[in-house]
């Protein structure tokens, strides 16, 4: 049978929505919801709507799970109920593992109308977990989406891609064969039906611009901040060719335990190397004094570093004053800041574009996004163990789907190899360089090599 053409009664349903909501009942975010796990979510807005309006549900205890994995049938109940009447749903018992479970309907009705497909023991596994790619494609087929995947070598790129020119998800946040969360369904969902609300064509127009472009900048360059009520500082440096109506590039550079950021400034050479065509954010870890500073407390979850919210907070506050590029996210870190910007790497790969790091390990590998890197350590360094960063290095192979093929780059006596079968867009740089002098003229493995800044300024100048 036909697949559904859903262009008039899906807008036909998506108006009625739209008169519903801002004339009889006007939308308020704030007093609709019981939902407790999704006051901070940063789709909160299009799972409210949808709630609203019945098409997604939450669980008994109060909670959505916007992070839980959507699973075969969610995908199809979630489809269908945006889409048709719910009187079109009659029909059970289509498959040996699909009887009369709630979802049945959905599953049968989309059986019906050869929207699916079945495995050859005739079952449709409707526990079975959705990747990212796969319910993408589900989505846009079903809404008659033309993404245009002519010459793309990888099935699944013309779907990211169309996801990435219509401001939907960067293709620099996805990680194709990660499964799909309920929080991502919705918010895709929703996306699209806004647009058909409006009955309007998808640009095709990648905006990389943050909601401070336009804006006059600050009178006074910031310098601190309160993060969770406490006084963060740190030095920032814009350079004299900011303009607010250019979105630029803003890298982030991590410390180490014992060097404040004022001595980071004067080494990590990014200042000098970028000349003035960055924003160069250098925070401060606390305690702020000597002997030792940190970017977690000791007590903290890995995936959820006391700085983690530090960064989030300091990107959203430059984004929402300067005309920053979201797609030119960048991290930089030695020593403990290159443990931190490793692992922030992992745990913000959906905002992040790339990292540089010198010396050191992680501590996370449940990965949001991939992230291009190129991180450096002298195998001699004995403060931070190669075995640690052999594990960072593995992590982000993991999470940019590398395989073990490589080439050389760089001057050969750093050693360089490039990962090449990664995520588009996402290489892993890995140097096992031999720079051991620091710049007091001893014997010192750890030390951050004379190449450093000058190769990470190239390396994230060459992530368009």
């Amino acid at each position: 049978m036909k697949k559904f053409v859903w262009k008039n009664r899906l807008f036909g349903f998506v108006f009625i929505i739209f008169v519903w909501l801002f004339v009889v009942y006007p939308f308020d975010l704030n007093a609709n919801t019981n939902l407790s796990d999704i006051n901070w979510y940063k789709y909160r807005e299009s799972i409210s709507f949808l709630y609203d309006n019945g098409v997604v549900q939450w669980y008994p205890n109060g909670t959505f799970g916007p992070n839980l994995e959507i699973n075969r049938a969610e995908i199809m109940k979630i489809i269908l109920e945006a889409s048709l009447d719910e009187d079109v749903f009659t029909w059970s018992n289509c498959f040996v593992d699909v009887k009369n479970d709630r979802y049945a309907k959905y599953v049968c009705y989309a059986k019906q109308q050869g929207m699916i497909k079945w495995y050859t023991d005739w079952t449709f596994k409707p526990m079975q977990k959705v990747i990212f790619a796969e319910a993408l494609k589900m989505w846009l087929e079903w809404f008659d989406i033309d993404t245009n995947d002519a010459g793309k070598e990888d099935w699944y790129q013309p779907y990211i891609d169309w996801g990435h020119n219509n401001n939907i998800f960067s293709r620099y946040s996805i990680i194709p064969t990660k499964n799909m969360t309920r929080g991502e369904a919705t918010y895709l969902l929703h996306q699209l039906m806004l647009e058909r609300m409006w009955a309007r064509d998808f640009v095709n127009q990648r905006d990389v611009a943050s909601v401070g472009c336009g804006k006059d900048a600050p009178t006074n360059v910031p310098s601190s901040s309160i993060v969770n009520w406490q006084l963060r500082n740190y030095i920032t440096v814009i350079g004299n060719k900011y303009d607010k109506n250019t979105p630029m590039k803003i890298i982030f550079a991590f410390h180490g335990r014992t060097n404040p950021n004022t001595m980071v400034r004067t080494y990590y050479d990014i200042e000098k190397e970028s000349q003035d065509n960055a924003i160069i954010i250098y925070p401060a870890g606390l305690p702020e004094q000597w002997p030792s500073r940190n970017w977690s407390n000791p007590w903290d979850k890995k995936s959820e570093l006391r700085d983690f919210a530090l960064f989030d907070q300091l990107l959203e506050e430059f984004e929402n004053n300067y005309c920053i590029n979201k797609d030119q996210v960048f991290v930089v870190g030695h020593s403990l800041g290159a443990w931190f910007s490793n692992s922030l790497s992992c745990a913000r790969g959906d905002v992040i574009r790339a990292i540089a790091s010198v010396g050191g390990g992680t501590t996370i590998n449940d990965c949001n996004g991939p992230v291009a890197a190129m991180i450096m350590q002298n195998p001699d360094d004995n403060l931070s163990p190669y075995r640690e960063w052999v594990v960072a290095r593995d992590q982000l192979l993991k999470q940019n789907a590398c395989w073990e093929s490589t080439k050389s780059v760089g001057p050969i006596l750093w050693n360089c190899v490039e990962y090449t079968d990664c995520i588009k867009d996402a290489p892993v740089i890995w140097c096992p360089h031999s720079d051991s002098i620091s710049e007091q003229w001893t014997y010192y493995p750890h030390t951050w090599p004379d190449f450093a800044g000058e190769y990470i300024w190239d390396f994230f100048a060459a992530q368009k």
